[in-house]
């Protein structure tokens, strides 16, 4: 089913919003402008034009920067972004790891920005279900937030993708955990009625019904949607 331009842009403006532009060169400003109109039309949901400007971003890029220049690897990643929005993981899935291999030689393996990169790659990974690459892939992404950022959301985030991947390969007792770290993280940092706790608060009642224990599950549901419905008479028990 196609994601529909409301949930396209938030998505992508949570994403971009972490990313960030490489910074740019005085006399570069025709790349510059390529990656906004990229960006600013994915925010909006008109992927065929976000595709358009991204390639183009791309092709500038080479034409503008010498080789291994930041711009290269993020517009790659851009025009990945995209094609991930535009549910052409496949494609996405080649584009990220162009820009990742751009990346981690420019910054080094464990960097913040290799991370980011890592997620999206994870991301569209676990999309076509490959499970097990997308788990190393987000077992890397943990590494590297727990290091730069601590008990931070994004962390919380990278916990919660883990767990779910656990989940989807049918290894519940492993993701459990995974997830009560990732939601109690949420708790802390985000509040008790965060949308994000709600997401982690469903993601962790599927893995307890997964082992046989549906009153707890039910419990732990019941909370996400009172949190989904803005009551906040439901509180952590």
């Amino acid at each position: 089913m196609a994601l529909s331009r409301r949930v396209i842009a938030v998505l992508a403006s949570m994403i971009i919003a972490v990313a960030g532009v490489a910074p740019v060169a005085a006399g570069e400003a025709e790349w510059k402008t390529l990656v906004h109109q990229a960006n600013q039309h994915l925010q909006s949901g008109n992927l065929q034009q976000a595709e358009l400007f991204a390639r183009e971003a791309v092709a500038e890029a080479g034409r503008s920067f010498p080789p291994n220049h930041r711009a290269a690897d993020q517009s790659i990643a851009t025009l990945g972004l995209v094609l991930r929005f535009a549910q052409r993981y496949a494609e996405a899935e080649k584009e990220f790891r162009r820009a990742l291999l751009l990346r981690e030689k420019a910054l080094g393996p464990r960097d913040p920005a290799v991370g980011i990169l890592l997620n999206n790659l994870a991301d569209v990974v676990q999309a076509q279900k490959k499970y097990a690459d997308a788990e190393k892939l987000h077992r890397r992404v943990l590494v590297i937030f727990e290091k730069n950022y601590g008990d931070d959301p994004k962390t919380a985030a990278s916990l919660n993708n883990l767990g779910a991947t656990l989940h989807a390969q049918g290894r519940n007792a492993e993701a459990e955990p995974v997830l009560r770290r990732a939601l109690a993280i949420k708790e802390k940092t985000l509040g008790l009625h965060s949308p994000s706790v709600a997401h982690t608060l469903n993601n962790l009642a599927q893995v307890l019904e997964a082992l046989g224990r549906k009153l707890e599950a039910d419990k732990l549901a019941a909370r996400a949607a009172a949190i989904h419905r803005g009551d906040k008479s439901m509180v952590k028990s």
